[in-house]
């Protein structure tokens, strides 16, 4: 693995520890070969198998199956190219072969550069990844052929989290317990978000940074990656590198950017009483910024690992977590290559009303 990719994989447990010490449930995440899966806290899973490393060349894509938990769920398939230089409009059509046969046509779904995979074409994949055997997907001038390596290990994974092994319905290790058995979804957390100021911020005066930099060096924690947060230099004839937020009528927001030399744009966030005179409340270290009561982190890679944490009016709840896939040179487009959620969350307003996804 390279080094972006470790980055990555870093970036990803990180996430994860930091929704487990929040007391959250994030799901899992595991990857072999060029294979890998994702469940979530609903116990829905996903898992991405991508080209052969170092096939780059010939084409890319990946292929993407998702299950939701409860006895007698099907899978879900799509596909997505690569960005190719040398075109400026996909194939409407791609065509399943494996081992030189057809074995059915993908048509693309229009303004989402996504192709629908049948319940027919996603067991016929599956098995012959399991076999090792030629997989490839053709369309004008575009062709990518999907590897097999590490799909077992993936395949097992998603049955064991979902309670599937011995069951009709496992993907691997079949057997005659009753699909009763498999472990039922559970249900979407639900986070009522505060109403938030619409004031703006402000940077902190030298005094009040003089006064506030000891709490907040006392009550500075530590990152899911145990990395501290050392504090920019400030010149007092400067602008503060401290900015005041507020949240509400009792509470603001304090933060300032780490230096951090593995993690770039690092941000370090505290809740304090809005008087500046209480114990400051660490809340986390994230690549990221504020908007209206959420806190967006973003690690910035190819490959994205994203968080977001919502301001109920005491605290800043996670309520989303989740990253794009290996990516396996498929440039980001929609954001990253596929959403694979660990962490999801249902975020309704003060008054009730149900919240736009952010």
């Amino acid at each position: 693995m390279n080094y972006a990719g470790w980055k990555f994989v870093l970036a990803l447990l990180a996430l994860c520890a930091s929704f487990t010490a929040a007391g959250e449930a994030p799901g899992v995440y595991f990857s072999h070969e060029v294979w890998e899966i994702v469940c979530d806290n609903t116990r829905t899973c996903r898992m991405a198998g991508y080209c052969a490393e170092g096939n780059y060349d010939e084409g890319c894509g990946s292929v993407l199956i998702t299950r939701a938990a409860g006895p007698d769920t099907l899978l879900e398939g799509e596909l997505t190219l690569a960005d190719y230089e040398s075109i400026y409009e996909w194939p409407h059509v791609l065509t399943l072969y494996i081992d030189g046969k057809v074995k059915g046509k993908l048509n693309i779904r229009e303004n989402e550069s996504l192709y629908p995979l049948t319940p027919t074409q996603i067991q016929a994949l599956l098995a012959a990844a399991r076999s090792d055997r030629t997989i490839k997907f053709e369309g004008d001038s575009i062709s990518f052929t999907l590897s097999g390596k590490g799909v077992s290990a993936v395949m097992l994974k998603m049955d064991e989290f979902q309670g599937r092994i011995g069951t009709p319905g496992a993907l691997i290790r079949k057997g005659e317990k009753p699909e009763e058995s498999v472990l039922s979804p559970l249900p979407v957390p639900v986070i009522r978000a505060a109403k938030v100021s619409n004031a703006p911020p402000r940077a902190l005066t030298a005094p009040e940074v003089a006064a506030l930099k000891p709490l907040l060096l006392q009550s500075k924690g530590k990152n899911a990656n145990e990395e501290e947060c050392e504090f920019e230099d400030t010149d007092p004839t400067e602008v503060s590198d401290f900015t005041l937020t507020p949240l509400d009528e009792r509470h603001v927001l304090i933060s300032t950017r780490c230096r951090l030399y593995a993690r770039d744009e690092t941000v370090a966030f505290w809740v304090m009483d809005s008087a500046l005179k209480g114990i400051p409340k660490f809340v986390m270290i994230e690549t990221g910024e504020y908007q209206k009561g959420i806190i967006y982190g973003v690690f910035r890679s190819n490959c994205p690992v994203i968080s977001r944490w919502v301001w109920d009016g005491r605290e800043f709840r996670p309520s989303a977590g989740g990253h794009s896939g290996m990516c396996r040179n498929i440039p980001i487009h929609r954001g990253g290559t596929w959403s694979l959620p660990t962490f999801v969350t249902k975020i309704i307003n003060a008054d009730g009303s149900p919240r736009n996804s952010d």
